[in-house]
């Protein structure tokens, strides 16, 4: 018990403690969600920012939400900021001002047809009327939010329960009992369909709440269970101050309970939290009037009162007034019991006035009206539409019937030249992998024969530069064998191919003791011919310049890493090794390097060098011209 009352006070003081927020703040804030491509991530993201600020007091926040509103030059963002505005604002207690902005922000749903938040605004303003006890106004936005449930029952029937709600407490404002069990009922058998729903416990608590004050204990214990299980499954614990605070307060531990009401209420009459306020101070005071201290309860009330009665929040006063009443009787001070009693007669009268009833019937019967004309103006539209649809029927069908005959003719034509097609494609396919089979043969001759050159000659370096030349030639040979053997003939897939050369390179240089560990890894794509080509040339001579410089001797530890991906529009060919590095820019006077840089230009590639002494060398080739096929 004491660990959920110290929840519920960390709950509403910890607002106290929200981040600063300042203009520079909302201007650095709002460059960022600018940024975004995307509206709904826009208003998304600006909603969480405004309710950052409600959550300051109402004398910190309302100048913020100004400087956001001059910010925000598309209109149809504000939509995202005004509903926690406007709140924000009631709870100062201009309701005026509330319902304004509330207003602003439901016209604008509608100029742009955002039916979920028109939803929202019309229901948050039937709320508002609610709490100032307009019930006719109630009435007409609780309808048109109605009205917008069944037009779009999918997009809204989540939120469709508060409807029912708002008529729950349009009709406790009437007084009429019957008719808010009715509707409390409606909202929840809606809201029962989503088991997770975020109101559930609210709802229930509500429910619970009412069936106990009318005295209705069957249904009263049915909803208590329901509440009961939905809190030991949803383990809560931290609580809003609309949940069961008063079960969990009226508790035998009553002495703990009152000093964190009292807390409560100190906290939420200094932030203006009006809910909180009335229903901490009803509760605080039910115990005290249980303990026959009413005396405890009179500044209390009148305390409550009077910031209610500043915010216009007529409902909550009206209950307020009833308490206090009783406190007066029950502390014998009949005189002021009295003029308590008139006051809240005079404000009950008032809000169960003949005109409001007027209106609130006169908008039942609107509605209803309008509900049977769209019912008949939509019964002669499918009439109509059924006759067009009829009329196109014949006319798609006559025309289908000439359309089908002259397609039949025409595909059997179509037929024998996609024959002739196929096979002339069949001759051009074959000649192709001929030609791409005999340059593969011409490469490997070249292969063979400077092969047979090194293994006559003495001169070491000159072995090796026909060493160097031939593995060149392997690596186009390679790209011709790869054509040759698969169905594509016009690309490489990258992953095949590298691992293959690189493989080649490898096994075909002698080590002396250990041989170089290598690691791959490669983004699979297909390359055309004229990229793969230039490509596998440079990465065979990074390979071979790693080999012959990269390692003094060679050990267990010896690493080279061959990395290629496609980066945003770049492909990026990295050859890393962990060998003895060197400083400074590498000698441009090789026949290798040289290759290197002729080929660069063709791909319109960049290659760059990191190297460390020690530490090793990454070459690093950024390409910017290249044809992916797939």
């Amino acid at each position: 018990m004491r660990k959920v009352l110290s929840l519920i006070y960390f709950f509403i003081f910890c607002q106290l403690y929200a981040q600063d927020i300042d203009k520079d703040y909302l201007i650095a804030q709002f460059e960022i969600i600018n940024k975004y491509n995307n509206v709904s991530t826009k208003q998304d993201s600006l909603y969480n920012l405004s309710l950052k600020i409600s959550r300051l007091n109402g004398k910190s926040a309302i100048p913020l939400f100004k400087t956001l509103d001059s910010i925000v030059v598309d209109e149809e963002l504000k939509v995202s900021y005004l509903g926690n505005w406007a709140v924000t604002v009631a709870r100062t207690g201009n309701s005026e001002l509330s319902k304004k902005l509330r207003k602003k922000g439901y016209d604008i749903t509608i100029k742009y047809n955002n039916i979920y938040e028109q939803f929202n605004y019309a229901n948050s303003l039937a709320s508002l009327y609610v709490n100032i006890s307009q019930a006719d106004s109630a009435t007409y936005y609780t309808k048109e939010a109605e009205k917008l449930w069944s037009l779009h029952p999918k997009k809204l029937d989540y939120e469709s329960w508060s409807i029912y709600h708002r008529y729950y407490d349009i009709y406790g404002i009437l007084g009429n009992s019957e008719l808010q069990d009715s509707n409390i009922e409606k909202a929840w058998q809606l809201m029962s369909k989503y088991p997770n729903h975020r109101s559930k416990g609210f709802l229930l608590f509500l429910i619970t709440d009412h069936f106990g004050k009318r005295k209705n204990y069957s249904k009263q214990t049915y909803y208590s269970e329901k509440l009961l299980d939905y809190y030991n499954k949803k383990k809560v614990n931290t609580p809003k101050y609309h949940l069961p605070v008063k079960s969990a307060l009226l508790s035998d531990e009553r002495s703990k309970n009152v000093e964190d009401l009292k807390r409560i209420i100190s906290t939420s009459d200094s932030l203006n939290h009006l809910n909180t306020l009335a229903f901490s101070t009803a509760t605080l005071s039910e115990i005290y009037l249980d303990n026959n201290t009413p005396e405890l309860a009179i500044p209390l009330l009148k305390r409550s009162i009077s910031k209610l009665k500043n915010a216009n929040y007529l409902v909550t006063h009206s209950n307020e007034y009833r308490l206090l009443q009783k406190a007066y009787i029950e502390n014998e001070d009949y005189k002021n019991a009295y003029d308590i009693l008139l006051d809240r007669k005079q404000l009950e009268d008032g809000l169960r006035s003949a005109e409001q009833l007027d209106k609130i019937a006169d908008y039942e019967v609107k509605y209803a009206t309008q509900e049977k004309e769209r019912a008949l103006e939509k019964k002669e539209a499918d009439k109509k539409l059924l006759s067009w649809i009829l009329a196109l029927g014949t006319i798609i069908l006559i025309s289908l019937s000439y359309f089908f005959i002259k397609n039949r003719r025409k595909n059997h034509i179509l037929a024998k030249q996609k024959v002739l097609l196929e096979n002339a494609l069949d001759e051009k396919n074959t000649l192709l992998k001929e030609v791409h089979h005999r340059v593969k043969n011409s490469f490997q001759i070249v292969s063979s024969l400077l092969y047979l050159q090194s293994e006559s000659m003495d001169d070491d370096e000159a072995k090796l530069a026909i060493k160097e030349a031939e593995n060149r030639v392997r690596s186009m040979v390679l790209v011709h064998q790869k054509l040759y053997n698969k169905d594509e003939l016009v690309g490489i897939n990258t992953k095949e191919y590298i691992h293959d050369l690189v493989t080649d390179i490898f096994e075909s240089h002698q080590f002396k003791n250990e041989k170089i560990n290598y690691n791959l890894n490669i983004e699979p794509m297909v390359l055309d011919i004229e990229t793969i080509t230039p490509i596998g040339l440079i990465l065979n001579e990074l390979i071979i310049n790693t080999l012959k410089h990269a390692f003094d001797v060679v050990t267990e530890a010896s690493q080279i890493n061959v990395n290629f991906q496609k980066q945003n529009d770049q492909l990026i060919l990295k050859v890393s090794d962990n060998g003895k590095g060197f400083e400074g820019e590498p000698s441009t006077s090789s026949f290798g390097l040289q290759l290197i840089k002729a080929l660069s230009k063709k791909l319109k590639a960049t290659l760059n060098y990191n190297s460390s002494i020690n530490e090793g060398t990454e070459a690093l080739l950024g390409i910017t011209k290249y044809n992916i096929i797939t």
